[in-house]
């Protein structure tokens, strides 16, 4: 079955977003993210976005793309766009790419993989755990909350605003292409 994308977030049971801006304002929603590493930090991104989870599967580089894009992957018949989050971040990539995971996420009807070093869990975050970076970071806008769970800091990423608009609209061609 072909990957196809919906246009709209499929919300399991007790799945609901995590943050939402209202006004300017961070309103805390409960929900689900899945956990993956990254270096030696523990990071979150909603379930709803996430369709699939994959071992690291060779890439194929195209000519004149984006720095933080490791290449394309087919999957399932569908030309998937695979970035790495470490050339993302600025850090350089695992000696072993065999051992990482792709994450498959929806964003806009396009499907992206995320390669990241591992996969760990999918956790509840209950709003009262959740706080909101302010002043941090430059790219604040990337991270949305910081969920305080019992074992470690989580640092939830929004997304949509992980990825410059260049790299957006990159894999929007490449996706119209198809």
């Amino acid at each position: 079955m072909p990957l196809m994308g919906v246009g709209s977030p499929r919300y399991g049971k007790g799945v609901t977003g995590i943050e939402q801006k209202q006004g300017g304002e961070h309103t805390k929603v409960d929900g689900q993210v899945v956990v993956f590493s990254l270096a030696e930090e523990k990071y979150g991104i909603e379930i709803s976005s996430v369709k699939e989870i994959v071992k690291w599967s060779k890439t194929t580089e195209l000519p004149q793309m984006s720095d933080v894009l490791s290449g394309v992957i087919k999957l399932r018949d569908q030309v998937i766009p695979v970035i790495s989050l470490r050339k993302q971040f600025g850090w350089r990539e695992p000696e072993n790419l065999a051992d990482t995971k792709i994450i498959i996420v929806e964003i806009d009807n396009a499907f992206i993989g995320i390669n990241v070093d591992d996969v760990d869990a999918v956790v509840h975050v209950p709003s009262s755990a959740v706080e909101f970076p302010t002043g941090l970071t430059d790219k604040v806008d990337m991270i949305y909350g910081i969920a305080k769970l019992q074992d470690y800091l989580l640092i939830l990423l929004d997304i949509r605003a992980l990825f410059s608009s260049e790299v957006m609209e990159e894999i929007a061609e490449q996706s119209a292409d198809q």
